[in-house]
């Protein structure tokens, strides 16, 4: 180890053997260490083996094991080492991020300083960094070779008052394109292009190494040169030059391309012997759904305009016309059958498991398709089956045939029945039994002794027989606020939709999930040709029902054209206000409404209180006192603010009915108040003050008026 030992150094002094002993001793100023009862020994300057000569030299008048005595060999065994390390300043200048005095350790490089500093800036040079020491060169410094290849050509370690200085630099050259380091380089005199390339890291493999292009700023005007390869080692650069490295060309010079009903679709290699035949048999041959009659080359000429050759595939594989010898850029179509017609398929919907969409096959029967379909779903006894046929005797006034086959109640079909053939396109309908009903129910809840969920049993059964079915109301139900929440015609309904995207997804995913990952090639083709025809149907997600859907949308238009009308939400269930007792006292009348599927009849428990809310002093919950009105409970809110429209006011009961305030002449009638019921005071409109030029154009139209009326009169 070169290193030299200064003031502040500690060296550490460890004895074994027949004596134990540890020592440290730290430099002094004067550049010596004191043992005890010894005297110094001097170390500034020394390596530390120059050092430990001296140190056991002089500990060994203490220590005679230190030595060996004659023949005997020494009895004290030592190590030296370094322990704490001095710290220097050192001045790092020039063009570098952060140029300022630095502590470092003693051991410290050039490079640990230009580490510390931050490096060079954009505009610092990186070939030739100097150090100075005691105000003479020391050494210069080119980082280049470290940064290429990890050598630290000129660095040294540095001692207490060097001076490092990063000099702008002089002559630099921008690299650019298929390059692996693209960017600034600083180059020295007499580097070329070669060099840079080390530095850059070489070209990417996409570049066109035969030529580069140099950009280089002349006396007056700019420049361009062209540098061959073999000119790379002697072309020298200039300061300000900027080197683009261009991509070779995206074309091949020696490909043909074979699409289609091939077994290996693709580019091959154009050879000079290269025909059309010879290349169908390297592509595997033509698949069986291959359109034998016609294939096509199509060839680019030097122009880049293109041509058709036809071809007949039929007649060149027997050999009755001459072979085609290929050229390159060639692309070869071999047209599939299904690709000029429709795909084949069936369609399937009602009371079956799993109705939709499914693969045609020759020879399929009605029974195939109800069994792919998952079977019959026990609401299709006793029905009929119905199949609508593709319209077959061209007819003016003939929309489709229709066949229809019954169904027997065991959901059987006799053989003529089962046996059916079907034909491409054909959409079979299994209709649902005339008596079979799905169970509907409806729920009670609230004061009633048995709630809970219950089955309508017959199409006219209406509120007052499910209550009564419910064992009636409790003594503590409010039959006055009992409401019923109803769905309404804008709920979600899914619908059997017509041929569209998600029916070919639906039956391609259908190939797709059978459960042998062994697939014949019929599936194969079949998933690649719905794949494509997915992308040309556009997606039809008409509702089932219709109207309710044409509703919903007329009355979202009014909303959003009427300025005046408050923004109207569209549910999925809302509350409809019935008169329970009125029910219960006249069951079977007009207020005994007929439930519904999902009907809730809600029974609240008696109510004690009044909720006064909107434009009053102190909105709040008012014991209910029959001896109240409508203004007393207000004046227990403590009176209508100022900006209330007493007019305005309403009164909603628990059963969700409202009634607004009514006047006559100068006289109003306010409602009767009822427990559980919100008294709601609505708000004056905020009227916009009349501007200085508003209030001038009306009092202009006032005088203009008067103007006129007079003349007339007169």
């Amino acid at each position: 180890m070169d290193y030299q030992l200064g003031p502040q150094d500690v060296l550490v002094v460890d004895l074994w053997g027949a004596t134990q002993a540890y020592f440290q001793f730290e430099v002094s100023p004067e550049g010596t260490i004191r043992p005890e009862n010894l005297s110094p020994v001097y170390v500034n300057g020394l390596t530390i083996e120059a050092a430990s000569n001296k140190i056991i030299d002089r500990l060994s008048q203490i220590y005679s094991g230190l030595k060996a005595q004659g023949n005997n060999p020494p009895t004290i065994f030592h190590q030296i080492s370094l322990g704490n390390i001095r710290t220097i300043n050192v001045e790092v200048v020039g063009e570098v991020a952060k140029p300022s005095m630095y502590s470092l350790p003693s051991l410290s490089t050039v490079y640990t300083a230009l580490h510390a500093a931050g490096g060079p800036t954009e505009n610092g040079t990186f070939r030739k960094i100097r150090v100075v020491r005691n105000n003479k060169l020391l050494s210069t410094l080119d980082i280049y070779p470290y940064l290429s290849s990890g050598i630290r050509s000129g660095d040294v370690r540095l001692k207490n008052g060097d001076v490092i200085i990063v000099e702008p630099y002089s002559n630099r050259i921008k690299l650019d394109g298929e390059i692996k380091r693209p960017g600034f380089f600083e180059l020295k005199n007499g580097e070329s292009f070669s060099d840079l390339l080390v530095y850059a890291g070489g070209f990417t493999s996409k570049a066109f190494k035969s030529t580069v292009t140099v950009k280089r700023n002349g006396d007056r005007e700019r420049e361009i040169i062209d540098v061959d390869q073999d000119g790379f080692e002697d072309f020298r650069l200039r300061d300000g030059d900027l080197i683009e490295v261009s991509a070779i060309l995206d074309r091949f010079s020696n490909r043909v391309i074979i699409n289609g009903a091939i077994y290996r679709e693709g580019e091959y290699q154009l050879t000079s012997d290269l025909t059309l035949r010879k290349l169908i048999e390297k592509a595997g041959g033509v698949r069986g759904d291959a359109n034998m009659s016609r294939i096509t080359i199509y060839r680019t000429s030097d122009d880049f305009s293109q041509s058709v050759i036809p071809v007949d595939l039929e007649a060149l594989l027997r050999g009755d016309v001459a072979d085609v010898m290929l050229l390159r850029e060639d692309v070869v179509q071999i047209t599939s059958i299904y690709d000029i017609k429709e795909e084949y398929y069936v369609q399937v919907s009602g009371e079956v498991i799993e109705g939709g969409v499914y693969q045609f096959f020759n020879g399929m029967t009605v029974q195939d398709l109800i069994i792919l379909s998952g079977g019959l779903k026990e609401s299709a006894s006793g029905s009929m089956i119905e199949i609508a046929r593709r319209n077959s005797n061209r007819g003016v006034n003939s929309a489709a045939d229709i066949i229809t086959l019954s169904i027997d109640q065991s959901l059987t079909l006799d053989s003529e029945d089962r046996n059916q053939i079907l034909k491409p396109f054909d959409q079979v309908y299994i209709r649902k039994s005339p008596g079979y009903t799905v169970q509907q129910q409806v729920t009670v809840e609230g004061e009633a002794f048995a709630t809970g969920v219950y089955t309508i049993s017959r199409k006219d059964e209406r509120i007052s027989d499910i209550i009564k079915r419910a064992g009636g109301l409790t003594p503590y139900a409010d039959a006055s606020g009992a409401i019923l929440i109803r769905k309404t015609e804008f709920s979600n309904t899914k619908s059997n939709n017509q041929i569209s995207q998600e029916s070919l997804q639906q039956l391609r995913q259908k190939v797709l999930n059978e459960e042998s990952e062994l697939k014949n090639i019929s599936q194969t083709q079949l998933i690649e040709r719905l794949k494509k025809l997915e992308e040309k149907v556009e997606t039809d997600t008409q509702n089932d029902r219709v109207g309710s859907k044409l509703k919903k949308e007329l009355i979202q238009d009014v909303s959003e054209q009427d300025s005046l009308m408050q923004d109207v939400v569209i549910k999925e269930e809302e509350p409809v206000a019935i008169n329970l007792p009125k029910i219960l006292d006249e069951p079977g009348s007009k207020y005994d409404l007929i439930v519904k599927e999902g009907d809730v009849i809600s029974i609240p428990g008696s109510l004690e209180t009044v909720r006064v809310a909107g434009e009053v002093t102190s909105p709040l919950n008012v014991r209910f006192d029959q001896s109240y009105s409508f203004r007393n409970y207000i004046e227990r809110s403590g009176g209508f603010l100022v900006s209330a429209k007493k007019g305005r006011s309403y009164i909603q009961y628990p059963n969700g009915e409202r009634r607004e305030v009514k006047r006559f002449l100068f006289f109003k009638k306010y409602p009767k108040v009822q427990p559980g019921s919100t008294i709601f005071v609505s708000k004056k409109a905020e009227k916009k003050p009349l501007h200085l030029q508003e209030i001038l154009a009306i009092t202009s139209s006032l005088a203009t008026i008067a103007f006129l009326v007079d003349r007339i009169s007169n």
